[in-house]
């Protein structure tokens, strides 16, 4: 496998049907090959024919490629959550916040 794209609804209450976050994984040793940018434009194309007029995605700070990748296929800093990830040795982590809005689902 060289790498893989998942959509989840950010929450159960209807009011955010439209609204997903999206998670991409490259095996290291297949990066830069443009592999991510296939599978977040797959599954951009396929969350708005499934109505998502927003996708989200929270990336570490230091994630340059990830930050790269996300802003060249249309997605914003829209903010940062303080000390919202804890690793497993209780270290505390920012996450950067980007955003997606769909052009076509949401824009009326």
């Amino acid at each position: 496998m060289l790498g893989w794209a998942a959509l989840t609804p950010v929450s159960p209450r209807a009011v955010y049907r439209g609204v997903g976050a999206v998670s991409v994984y490259v095996d290291p040793a297949h990066a830069r090959r443009g592999i991510g940018r296939v599978l977040l434009d797959g599954l951009a194309e396929s969350a708005e024919s499934a109505g998502f007029w927003t996708l989200e995605a929270g990336i570490f700070p230091e994630n340059a490629a990830s930050i790269a990748l996300h802003q060249s296929a249309g997605f914003r800093l829209v903010g940062v959550r303080e000390r919202i990830g804890q690793m497993p040795d209780g270290r505390w982590r920012d996450v950067l916040l980007y955003e997606r809005r769909s052009t076509v689902i949401g824009a009326d």
